[in-house]
């Protein structure tokens, strides 16, 4: 390259943003549309299904008359030579909606959180946290910032973004992002990079369960390059009104948060506090109260992997990019899950069901 981007100070804003998110998912979130309907209808479906996602941004604080921009590929890629970027003075969809009091709901019973590996429930577990409905004076508060939210423009100047509608193309499943690149754009620098293999796809995540006792003992192989795991669970409580949910992290949820530009040395501090799985762990067990409390449950896994962040060289127009990568799976857990889930160690697979068949709106 005549000039390489380099990793280094990110320069002062405002500058050319270019940020790219690479996703591999797996289980209900790959099956679309059609998986899912088949589901509902009392089909069995190939839980074990992966697809890749890909979500580019462009954002600039200079302005074009006509705005465009196409994100140029590697070969590898298996998607032609460029991606366009559809541009404008605002992102796509970023359309305000008018928001009434109505719009907000009324709170309602109770929040139970419970966190951790362990087949039993630490002490203080579960956290109980009353859904008290909101004041007048809370309910106005809401209802000004979704009006504020609903109008706000974003940042100034002129972005772009792929996908956008649904003539989009599918991202290939043996896709790779190895190669050179070229955001060109005549509303922001040439941004030229490289990805090198260390920060390609993530692999799928390969994610079973098996009973244990009353818990459930979720286990998947190790993802290469992978920084680090975190599990959810989340369901409709035994009480009318009850949300229940279960976090892998042994922090409460409020301080386990990930971010989204992960890198290597967060990881670990993550990881050392607990809200991060270790990179060579491969099983973690939704505790026996949890399952107990909401019987049934959605349960979502990610691996996280390193972003890559690059800046413009020295001397040129500035930029700066981000490529953020990780890997998800989510799956159904628990009463009655193993008739329609190949992976969730149950020796064989149920009669189908009669009289309409598995109806997922009932779980919850």
């Amino acid at each position: 390259l005549p000039a390489a981007a380099k990793p280094g100070p990110r320069p002062a804003a405002p500058v050319a943003t270019y940020t790219i998110e690479a996703t591999t998912t797996t289980g209900m979130g790959a099956m679309g549309g059609a998986g899912m309907l088949q589901m509902m209808l009392g089909g069995r479906p190939a839980m074990g299904a992966s697809s890749r996602q890909l979500e580019l941004r462009l954002q600039s604080p200079q302005t074009a008359a006509n705005p465009n921009a196409e994100h140029r590929i590697p070969a590898a890629m298996a998607m032609g030579t460029a991606l366009p970027l559809t541009s404008g003075a605002a992102s796509p969809g970023q359309l305000g909606r008018e928001w009434k009091e109505e719009d907000i709901p009324e709170a309602k019973g109770r929040l139970l959180l419970f966190r951790g590996c362990g087949e039993s429930a630490g002490a203080g577990q579960p956290e109980i946290i009353t859904l008290q409905g909101l004041t007048t004076e809370q309910r106005r508060q809401v209802l000004s910032g979704l009006k504020r939210l609903g109008t706000a423009t974003g940042p100034t100047g002129t972005s772009g973004r792929w996908p956008s509608g649904e003539a989009a193309p599918a991202v290939p499943p043996q896709a790779s992002l190895v190669g050179t690149h070229l955001v060109a754009s005549n509303y922001a620098p040439e941004i030229r990079f490289q990805v090198g293999s260390g920060h390609d796809f993530l692999a799928p995540v390969k994610l079973t369960s098996t009973p244990a006792g009353g818990a459930q003992r979720l286990s998947w192989p190790t993802i290469p390059t992978a920084l680090g795991y975190q599990a959810t669970a989340t369901g409709m409580g035994r009480q009318e009104g009850d949300i229940v949910m279960w976090t892998s992290s042994e922090l409460p949820m409020a301080d386990s948060a990930v971010p989204d530009d992960l890198r290597a040395p967060e990881a670990a501090r993550l990881v050392q506090r607990g809200v991060l799985l270790a990179p060579e762990r491969t099983t973690c067990t939704v505790s026996a109260q949890a399952m107990a409390a909401m019987g049934a449950a959605m349960v979502s896994f990610t691996a996280y992997g390193d972003t890559l962040l690059l800046s413009s060289p020295q001397g040129s127009p500035a930029w700066r990019l981000s490529l953020e990568r990780r890997s998800t799976a989510t799956r159904l857990l628990g009463d009655g899950m193993e008739r329609l889930d190949p992976g969730s160690g149950a020796g064989q697979e149920a009669p189908a069901p009669q009289g309409g068949g598995f109806n997922l709106f009932k779980l919850f």
